[in-house]
């Protein structure tokens, strides 16, 4: 079963860059508390069905903070993939 991954960005509005990471694996479980968590401090979460590329079921939740949340010049986003049989198996 492949762990859960994220993904982040953040851009800064006082300079043109974006930074970004690497993607992090991460247990369904962290993912799930980190994205539960996200739902009161984030502007915004979405969470979407969909499938990878080899047609198997996918999660993909959409988390976006905005400015004033890390610093006061940038917002961040993180991208969450979690595979749904591994969220069935809770």
């Amino acid at each position: 079963m492949r762990p859960a991954t994220l993904y982040r960005l953040s851009r800064h509005s006082d300079a043109d860059r974006t930074g970004r990471w690497r993607p992090e694996r991460l247990t369904v479980h962290t993912a799930r508390v980190s994205i539960s968590g996200a739902r009161k401090t984030a502007d915004t979460v979405h969470v979407y069905e969909t499938t990878d590329r080899d047609g198997n079921n996918l999660h993909v939740a959409h988390v976006h903070y905005g400015r004033g949340h890390w610093d006061n010049g940038a917002f961040m986003t993180e991208i969450y993939e979690i595979p749904t049989a591994a969220l069935l198996e809770i």
